[in-house]
């Protein structure tokens, strides 16, 4: 799968963030990351299908009371904060988003949990931490922004210590050959600085790359597949009603105007949405999504 669009950089996913975060947690049931929902008749809302894949990482995580936890790509604190409540370990979550930690941060506050729980800015491919120290790693869905997937897990690896574990969700790509992308497709990765989705088997060669051993890779494409349907209906109603940033109009703009008159063009409806988003992104299927666990080895291979 060939894709002609911009790599993201570290300065423009976080610019990007500092302007949608709020807006898209809202939409999103208050967390920033893909719900799983266990099928076709689950009317979970987005709160509690965002929980649920939430609680799906933390089970695979594994942390323990005393134990250090790195939230890469924290976003506004939920999962890392949830974490924390849940195992007892300490949590250390970073963005390059700087209103994404102070957001994560004053939920540490507010829930409670800031003597354990911090939130900081930070690069994921540049991490602020010596070697070897995190027991544990994870990160949702902030490796789609990095193009070159192995030097971000290197760097994860770095700092997690011999056994831990680093637990992540990335976008993509069905194996084999494939037809001509859909121009909608692209513009939608545009507009979430989204890099280069991979084939799931590329975790074998990202891992090795890395110096880590590859546990699980686990297709949850069938259980996540109407989260991007859901999140744009949620973001149109807002914009409807509420002044937007042009990085939230960039979003909405991949499916048409939402309001009559823009770029002298009729509305597209929800209707309308729904249904390009069934035939896109539903039943072809063209983006996927894999739950990756991999283990730092006693015995480095780096």
């Amino acid at each position: 799968m060939t894709v002609d669009f911009k790599d993201p950089t570290p300065e423009s996913v976080g610019a990007f963030y500092d302007q949608v975060n709020e807006i898209v947690a809202q939409a999103q049931g208050g967390n920033m990351h893909y719900g799983y929902w266990t099928g076709p008749d689950d009317e979970s809302d987005f709160e509690t299908a965002g929980a649920r894949l939430t609680d799906m990482m933390i089970e695979r995580v594994g942390a323990r009371r005393g134990d250090r936890v790195l939230d890469v790509g924290c976003g506004p604190g939920r999962p890392g904060v949830r974490l924390a409540r849940a195992s007892g370990a300490e949590l250390v979550g970073i963005s390059i988003s700087e209103q994404d930690v102070r957001l994560a941060n004053e939920r540490a506050r507010v829930e409670g949990v800031s003597d354990r729980v911090r939130f900081k800015h930070a690069n994921m491919l540049s991490l602020p931490f010596p070697d070897d120290s995190f027991d544990h790693a994870m990160a949702f869905e902030s490796i789609v922004h990095v193009p070159d997937r192995t030097a971000a897990l290197r760097e994860i690896a770095r700092v997690v210590r011999p056994g831990g574990r680093i637990v992540l969700t990335d976008f993509t790509v069905p194996e084999g050959p494939t037809g001509p992308v859909d121009e909608t497709l692209v513009k939608l990765y545009d507009s979430w600085r989204t890099a280069a989705p991979v084939p799931a088997s590329g975790y074998e060669a990202f891992a090795a790359g890395a110096g880590l051993v590859l546990d699980e890779v686990t297709d949850i494409t069938d259980n996540v597949k109407y989260t991007g349907m859901w999140t744009y209906l949620a973001l149109r109603r807002y914009a409807r009603e509420h002044p937007v940033p042009p990085e939230v109009e960039q979003i909405l703009g991949v499916f048409g105007p939402v309001l009559n008159g823009t770029a002298g063009r009729p509305a597209v409806t929800d209707e309308q949405l729904v249904e390009r988003w069934r035939g896109l992104l539903i039943k072809e299927q063209p983006q996927g999504m894999v739950i990756v666990v991999a283990h730092r080895p006693a015995s480095p291979a780096r």
